[in-house]
Formats: structure tokens, sequence, C-alpha cells
């Protein structure tokens, strides 16, 4: 039964907690729609968002009323957002499908949900291997799309496609269909259409043998990872600045590291720039590797530093009232207070913005940027992030200044784009909070 399969993989990879909202992707297609009813048929407390990128014309309107009347006839809170993709796309010089993607997650991230269910199945990862094998790969390629990642999870990612639509169909549910699915225009659909039916001709169990490699890749995968973080930290003397000694000593693990290096300080990976930092770490010398980044190695220390730029100001504010609204790089920044709350577990879909239990915060309130050290520790995630390797991950560059920061006394509770910190969550015990909510 789906919704077994289904449970069976949310427990697998610790995918929901009790308690927790799950804000699903719906794009009124087979799997987002299968999706959105397996969870709510889980009882999972359970809300969705509709993104119109803006790029099939009535095709796109169509999908949305879909979407909206969905929503409402199962009794479920839907957000929408309306973006321009192709003005995104000519600004920042990235494909349709990449500059989609980036806005799509940054409007998802936006709610404040606790987890963001997307309808990745097994089809869609067998495609991303073949991708990543046909354009150049590692071994995190070979893998393809991973469960979750940080509080994105993919709960169909076991679900082959053909199982999704026999589950709709035996309940009578209908969806729509995008048409540029339907074209081989795109990559993706080229390997959908014309690569996954040959290789179903050689082995007509192709998706239960891949899902078995990737798992063994996947825990290797893991494994060296792991293995690469440790490594780096025995590296790592102050923020941008390894001994490059314990670099070259590696051995095999050493592109890997680099890799994850070049990531960890904004800079993005390629086998070029990996060959390249390496050669600087061994051999000595400087190399600006991208943009305004210079990369050097001199006495054994590797340094990555900035060219000179003009820099965006730092900005702290202090919050002298609530409720009050502050203007932040010319965004709204409004704090609302609401007293005698009774905590639900669909507390998250009652309020548009972020939210804190009030009585949880020590001494005033600071909107400020972000500062080197910046951490939080998101809700619901069990672990402390750095807001450098976060920003490196999902904002662009040249926003990361520009992401409001509220603090108290003892440090980060709230962080544009991402939530609020876990010292402040709302919980059983909640009866006054503060919206925040950015425009």
């Amino acid at each position: 039964m789906m919704t077994d399969k289904v449970s069976e993989t949310i427990r697998r990879y610790d995918l929901i907690s009790e308690g927790e909202s799950v804000l699903v992707g719906l794009s009124g297609g087979a799997d987002s729609v299968c999706l959105l009813l397996c969870l709510k048929d889980l009882g999972y407390d359970v809300s969705a968002f509709h993104v119109n990128h803006n790029l099939r014309g009535d095709e796109s309107i169509r999908d949305k009323n879909f979407c909206i009347a969905l929503c409402e006839r199962l009794g479920i809170k839907i957000y929408t957002a309306d973006i321009d993709v192709t003005g995104y796309c000519e600004k920042n010089h990235v494909s349709v499908e990449e500059g989609a993607r980036e806005l799509r997650y940054k409007e998802l991230m936006s709610i404040g949900a606790d987890k963001i269910a997307t309808a990745h199945n097994i089809n869609d990862c067998l495609e991303t291997t073949v991708f990543n094998l046909a354009r150049g790969t590692g071994l995190k390629g070979l893998c393809s799309i991973p469960p979750k990642r940080d509080n994105i999870i993919r709960p169909l990612i076991e679900c082959t496609r053909e199982e999704i639509e026999g589950y709709l169909a035996e309940k009578g549910q209908d969806f729509v269909t995008d048409s540029t699915n339907l074209e081989d225009e795109y990559t993706r659909n080229k390997i959908r259409h014309k690569v996954i039916p040959v290789l179903m001709e050689i082995n007509s169990s192709l998706y239960s043998s891949y899902s078995a490699t990737r798992a063994h890749l996947t825990d290797d995968e893991l494994y060296l990872d792991s293995c690469a973080e440790e490594k780096l930290s025995q590296a790592y003397i102050t923020d941008k600045t390894y001994d490059a000694k314990a670099l070259r000593q590696c051995g095999l693990l050493t592109p890997r590291v680099v890799a994850k290096l070049l990531a960890q300080n904004g800079i993005s990976v390629s086998a070029l720039r990996i060959n390249n930092t390496s050669d600087i770490i061994k051999n000595g010398g400087k190399l600006n590797i991208c943009g305004d980044i210079l990369i050097s190695c001199d006495k054994g220390v590797l340094k990555i530093s900035s060219l000179a730029k003009e820099e965006t100001p730092k900005v702290e504010m202090p919050v002298s009232a609530v409720p009050g609204v502050y203007d932040f790089f010319g965004k709204s920044v409004s704090l609302e207070r609401r007293d005698d709350i009774v905590f639900s577990k669909g507390i998250h879909r009652e309020y548009n913005g972020y939210i804190i239990d009030k009585d949880k915060l020590c001494g005033g309130l600071t909107l400020r940027n972000r500062r080197n050290g910046d951490k939080i520790a998101l809700a619901g995630r069990g672990f402390t992030s750095r807001l450098k390797v976060l920003f490196n991950e999902s904002v662009p560059k040249e926003e990361r200044e520009r992401v409001a920061v509220l603090c108290d006394d003892e440090g980060i509770i709230c962080v544009e784009g991402f939530g609020v910190d876990e010292r402040v969550k709302v919980d059983e015990n909640t009866r006054s909070i503060i919206i925040i909510a950015i425009s």
C-alpha cells in the first residue's frame, strides 16, 4: 500500500518528528498531489504552497486554480506566489530550470514550516544520476537526490512514478500535466523519454536494481564525507585560513576535502577549481579562483581572501517597540505581539510570518545583518549551523549582507529565509508570541 511505503520511508530516514508542521510544494502534477494526499492520510499537520512560475501562460493559471480548488476540497491551507523566472534568469545568467528552482525554494523557505516536503521519486533520482554521469560527476552526483537536506524532505523518494499514478487512480484523484514534460527540449526530458526506455529494455527491474545500488553508494558517500569533514576541521586555523601541510596529508581524500573547503567558503565547486586549488596547496602561489576571491598559499598557510571591493555597510538597529515596523535595506520588517495564545500543532499555519515565544526572550531585541561567526540552532533540526554555510548553500552572493537577522541579548533568534532558533520556538507552554513578518 502506498501510504505504508511512504510511512516506512519517513521512519527509515527520520523525515518528520511528532508535532512538526509540513509544507508541501504543490505543482498540481501527479507526484505532488500524491504526496499531499499521502501525508494527509497519514495524519500529519500539512499545508501546501503553489508557486506560479509564469512560464506557460494560461496553463500556469490552470495549475494554480487546480491547486487552490484541491486544497479547499481537502480542507488544507494553501499559500501561493507568483514569480518572474524569466527576469531572474536574465539578471543572474542562469538557466530557466536553475532559476525556477532557486526562486521556488526561496518562496518555500519564507513560510517558516518545520519541514518542507518535495515530491521527488525514484524515477527523478535515476534521471538525475544519468544526467550527472553524462556531464561528469563524483560519487555524490551518482547518489542523486538525498531523502533529506536540512529541513527539506522527500517522502516519495523510494516510490516509482507508476506507483504514484496507480495510487491516484485508486483514489479517483485527477491531476494536471505540465505540457513541457512531454517535450524533449530540456535535457532531463530527453533522458526520461529516450534513455530510460532503452535501459528498461536491458533490465525490466531497472528501478529496484537502481534503488539497491543507490543505497550502497549513499552509504559510501556518507562515510567518505564524514572523513573529509574531519580532515578539513583538523586543517582549520582561523576563518578562511588552513594548514596546507595537513591538507596535503589527506591523501586520496584530498579532492573531496578541497571540494568541501571551496563550498564552505562560498565558491562554486568544479573539477577545474578543485585541481587548481590542489596545485596551490601542493606547490604554493596564488590564484584568483573566481570573481573577487583569491586563494593563496605561503609558508604552509592556505588563505582565502577577497579582493578590494565596495562592501555593504554593517547595519544594527535596536528594536525599540513591539508592535513596530522597521526598514531594512528596502524591506519591511514588522513585529507584532499576540497574547493569550492556545498552542496547537497547526499554530504555524495561523500566522503569516515567523513566530517566537516572547517569554523565552532575553533582554532587548536588535535587527542587523550577518557577522563573522554567526550561528543558529534552527528549530527542529537538532544541530547548530553557521550562517556562512547556510547562506553559501542557498542565498545569492549579492543578497547575503542584506538578509535580516534578529537577536536578543543571548544571540540570534530568527534569520530571514531560514527560521527561528530552537531556544525561542513556541511549544505547549507558550502563551505570548511575537510574529515577525518580512516583505
